[in-house]
């Protein structure tokens, strides 16, 4: 298991989604990238390239994963977009920086509310970072 991947949990109004990498920067993309199959669908993803850069911060790592979802997903609403590339340029000391590309007027399969707190967690297992973090759809 060398690489990053994800998982879904399907409940009531909500996604329990689990990633897992060999770097905290790539569990991060992953979510990223999680969180736009999500909203897209396993379907073909053409359309216009939209660019952003974005900056977050949060007191913890787990917070900071909460608070990178959130972001992805305020962005989406505002720019009308869902971004499925991620260049992380920074990830420490509670801060993440990044440069995202996506696809303009996408349709979405899913909408999603934010992520939650519940059950939200990062640890190292294996010599991989692991997280489950709960989505409100």
């Amino acid at each position: 298991m060398g690489g990053a991947g994800h998982s879904f949990v399907e409940h009531t109004s909500e996604v329990e989604l689990h990633l897992f990498a060999p770097t905290l920067p790539a569990l991060f993309a992953e979510a990223g990238r999680a969180l736009a199959e999500l909203m897209l669908g396993e379907g073909p993803r053409a359309g216009e390239t939209v660019t952003a850069e974005v900056s977050v911060t949060a007191p913890a790592r787990e917070a900071l994963l909460a608070a990178w979802i959130d972001e992805l997903i305020y962005l989406s609403e505002t720019r009308k977009a869902v971004f499925t590339r991620f260049e992380l340029t920074r990830l420490a000391d509670g801060a993440l920086c990044a440069r995202l590309a996506g696809i303009a007027e996408p349709v979405l399969v899913t909408a999603v509310k934010a992520a939650t707190f519940h059950d939200l967690r990062i640890a190292e297992e294996g010599g991989q970072f692991v997280a489950t973090v709960v989505l409100d759809v």
